[in-house]
């Protein structure tokens, strides 16, 4: 949920919205049944498991998994931010979003992007001008084309030539500081710019905006060679990468990514023809870049230097990519010659030889045994069993489904066990687990009685109203109860939910992703049962709080001994679980 918008609007945003009206505008769909069914736009298939449903007003793909609302929807396919998500929604229904502290603060940023754009037609206006930083574009085989297309610039080798343009264009030093383009100095307490004497990089957004730069020096002397922009209000490294917008400009339709280390690489390649090229920001990958890249192709293309560092990198982004590799997601790796990168090895060789490795990428499944493999004698029992112990907290990471099966399988051929041994030794997490009373997640994740009452009212949120005594929440210790009571704590404040509103409100959250999965559940009791089976689910929460009451006083009774009070709760609490008989 945004912090930016009151979440009333939002959720009016939600239930007025249309979701099969706006689905059917990107995606044609077909009337099946209750539902609308089309092949599913976030992956490639052939018979369709993309379902809407109307009265949810919520979508699940049966094959990849992808679910959600009319805000995820606009997220996922026409990849905008949250905040750009709804104002598509709110413009669609003719609504304006309310005064107040989102606009306030979109006005902050706004300012922001200004003083950013301005600095980079700046940094571009400087490049015209630099004989240096031209001639050191030329020598590492940029064209002008490229230079244009990918904004580049120049940070000319003075202390506050930036930083005076930019107040003489009426930015304040405030906002200029807060973009990360100027640094105090402590001894004389002035301003001067934070990139000097560099070819200037702007990193930007999926919407052209800069949010960012990377400096490089021109000659050795000159450290450190990188320099980036710090964290800002508008920019954060570990989401952003570096090429995503130039990529996108050239190619509408992402079939791979390509990830790799740096700036040149980035360029080099898009230059040599291979566009679908991104760059992380200096920083390892991250598990918000993978969720970012996997909502733009189901195949990523991870590419290091052959070196001892490359491979570090490398299984750093293995780790990232674990949670997020699900069925129908691929990830591959392709390592380098010792000494070249993508930039000098596309220069070198052309882009035939780079696509060469292209197409004898790693799979993550090998990279991640042969890894692990390293100094490992798996003819011994020592060595299989060491195995299994560094694979099993990796592989407890991957969402369930084919992809995690066949992993298994895998480690069951190298350690020489079955199938179902290796599965006891990683259990099996068909789900995310029940939020327990603790505030943590319980290790198990069965189908018990107050998951499917979770999942039944959320899939139907009226059935709310058979909800007569809420102290049953408090009374009943087992996983999941706060989750519950929260869930009809919030239908019942808030009158006429759907599905999507409901798990609109846990957006972000680590139990919004344990509802969506259960909305998208297939339940097996049918919708005239629904009332039938939810009350009973009531009931035996009732008997089970009475239960658990009952073994706790009388454990007290064994140990301390009870009060009259607690005697006369004890025998009423036994007269009821008799009549409950």
């Amino acid at each position: 949920m945004s912090n930016r918008i009151a979440e009333s609007f939002i959720q009016d945003l939600v239930l007025r919205s249309d979701i099969v009206q706006l689905i059917d505008g990107y995606v044609p769909l077909k009337k099946a049944g209750r539902n609308f069914v089309a092949c599913c736009p976030f992956h490639t298939e052939k018979t369709p498991s993309f379902s809407v449903n109307s009265q949810k007003q919520f979508y699940h793909c049966f094959g990849c998994g992808a679910s959600g609302n009319v805000i995820s929807f606009l997220m996922e396919y026409a990849h905008k931010n949250f905040v750009e998500a709804v104002e598509m929604l709110a413009a669609r229904l003719g609504l304006s979003i309310p005064q107040g502290e989102y606009n306030a603060k979109q006005a902050k940023h706004t300012s922001l992007y200004d003083v950013l754009r301005a600095a980079m037609d700046f940094f571009r206006h400087e490049l015209e001008q630099d004989p240096k930083a031209r001639d050191y574009l030329q020598q590492r085989g940029i064209d002008a084309q490229t230079a244009q297309r990918f904004a580049l610039g120049a940070a000319a080798d003075q202390w506050d030539r930036l930083y005076n343009h930019l107040i003489n264009k009426k930015f304040s030093a405030e906002s200029i500081a807060a973009v990360g383009l100027s640094v105090r100095s402590e001894r004389s307490g002035r301003e001067y710019d934070r990139f000097r004497g560099r070819v200037m990089f702007p990193i930007r957004d999926r919407r052209g905006r800069p949010l960012g730069f990377g400096g490089r020096s021109m000659d050795a002397d000159t450290q450190p060679k990188y320099l980036n922009s710090p964290e800002t209000p508008v920019f954060h490294k570990g989401d952003e990468l570096y090429g995503l917008y130039e990529a996108e400009q050239v190619t509408r339709t992402l079939e791979h990514l390509i990830i790799v280390e740096g700036y040149m690489d980035v360029i080099a390649l898009s230059q040599h023809g291979i566009v679908n090229v991104v760059a992380t920001l200096g920083t390892a990958t991250t598990p918000s870049h993978m969720q970012r890249v996997f909502r733009l192709t189901n195949r990523i293309i991870f590419c290091f230097d052959g070196d001892s560092a490359g491979q570090k990198a490398a299984w750093r982004a293995l780790e990232a990519a674990l949670p997020v590799v699900s069925d129908g997601r691929e990830a591959r790796f392709i390592f380098l010659p010792p000494d070249e990168d993508p930039d000098s090895l596309v220069r070198k060789q052309g882009k035939e030889a780079f696509n060469a490795y292209l197409d004898g990428a790693m799979p993550l499944s090998d990279f991640f045994y042969t890894q692990l493999s390293q100094n490992l004698s798996l003819e011994t029992p020592d060595g299989r069993a060491r195995l299994a112990s560094l694979a099993t907290p990796l592989l407890e990471k991957i969402p369930p489904g084919v992809f995690r099966t066949l992993m298994l399988d895998e480690l069951a051929k190298k350690t020489r066990l079955s199938l179902n041994s290796v599965q006891k030794i990683v259990p099996a997490n068909p789900e995310l687990p029940l939020p327990n009373r603790a505030g943590g997640m319980s290790s198990t994740a069965r189908k018990t009685p107050v998951r499917l009452g979770l999942a039944l009212l959320i899939q139907y949120p009226h059935l709310v109203q058979y909800v007569e005594n809420k102290n049953i929440f408090k009374e009943v210790v087992v996983a999941g109860i706060d989750l519950f009571a929260a869930v009809v704590d919030y239908l019942q404040t808030h009158a006429k939910q759907t599905t999507a509103s409901l798990l609109e409100h846990w957006r972000d959250r680590t139990e919004g992703r344990y509802l969506e999965r259960l909305a998208a559940e297939e339940l097996m009791t049918p919708e005239s049962g629904v009332q039938a089976e939810f009350k009973g689910i009531l009931l035996y929460l009732q008997k089970l709080a009475i239960e658990q009451n009952v073994e706790m006083l009388w454990q007290k009774a064994s140990s301390v001994g009870l009060s009259d009070d607690e005697k006369n709760q004890l025998q009423l609490l036994i007269q009821q679980q008799k009549n409950n008989e």
